[in-house]
């Protein structure tokens, strides 16, 4: 009996012990969720790189100021985005559009910018904390007419 009763206390004990890790990797994925939005004002560059449409050699590490605006829910992702004279005026004078079809996928941000010109550029990065960067494609007709890398900080 004496077996038993120590064998007993011992399989009370492990139990608590087994929840406990359980229980201390409950907080996780509720932290990682909420690092995981990507909500607010994002401030930054964008510089197209020289490998986009020759026609517009002009274009060749162009730099503009750029603002995006993004709401989420859940994994989707809405906004606005805003351009502004770098060391070039912004591509065709676009200085606004609209965040559409984001989504926020595990650590992966993709979403598309409707341009007021019609073309549309697609965004893809991995946010990090307060900084977002990655590269971005413009298409209008068909056909890619710039390319190029951004970077972003959450200002609010």
């Amino acid at each position: 009996m004496l077996i038993l009763g120590v064998s007993g206390c011992v399989a009370k004990t492990d139990a608590p012990a087994n929840l406990a890790p359980s229980a201390a990797s409950d907080p996780t994925p509720a932290t990682a969720a909420a690092d995981s939005s990507v909500a607010g004002v994002w401030e930054g560059t964008s510089i197209s790189n020289c490998e986009s449409d020759p026609s517009d050699p002009g274009r060749c590490n162009a730099q503009q100021k750029i603002t995006l605006t993004m709401f989420q829910q859940g994994d989707a992702i809405t906004g606005f985005y805003k351009c502004a004279y770098g060391n070039q005026v912004c591509r065709h004078l676009d200085e606004t559009g609209t965040i559409r079809n984001g989504t926020l996928q595990h650590t992966r941000l993709m979403f598309r910018v409707m341009l007021e010109d019609g073309s549309m550029c697609f965004f893809t990065g991995r946010p990090a904390a307060n900084e977002f960067e990655g590269g971005y494609e413009c298409l209008q007709g068909g056909g890619i007419i710039e390319q190029g890398v951004f970077k972003t900080r959450r200002t609010y």
